[in-house]
């Protein structure tokens, strides 16, 4: 059951960080400049997509790690403007859940699902 909420989260997580990308850039950005800037900060997570698949608890641990610098990210993004504050709202709460879910998994270790 954690398997499934943390490989929800972890996709849903991605989702809306790259589509964010695509929603708030300024109107004469060129599309060139949201691929890159999504590449840049989530390429990181993306290389990270082992540990939900797999639920090693080394993996999980870094991937833990990992969440750290988004949630101190997504935190900092709450005192933006209610469109944005409102998604940063949901990216705090995946990264809470994913943190809680791969931490449970890592406690239980090869017994996880």
């Amino acid at each position: 059951m954690l398997g499934f909420v943390l490989r929800g989260c972890y996709l849903l997580l991605l989702l809306l960080g790259i589509a964010a990308q695509f929603w708030f850039t300024p109107p004469n950005a060129p599309l060139a400049a949201s691929v890159i800037m999504a590449l840049v900060l989530y390429l990181p997570l993306l290389l990270m997509m082992v540990a939900p698949i797999t639920l090693h608890p080394r993996s999980l641990t870094w991937l833990c790690f990992l969440l750290l610098f988004y949630f101190c990210g997504y935190v900092l993004q709450c005192l933006n403007p209610p469109p944005q504050r409102t998604l940063a709202i949901v990216q705090v709460s995946l990264t809470v859940v994913m943190f809680l879910a791969a931490m449970q998994l890592i406690r239980r270790g090869g017994r996880a699902d």
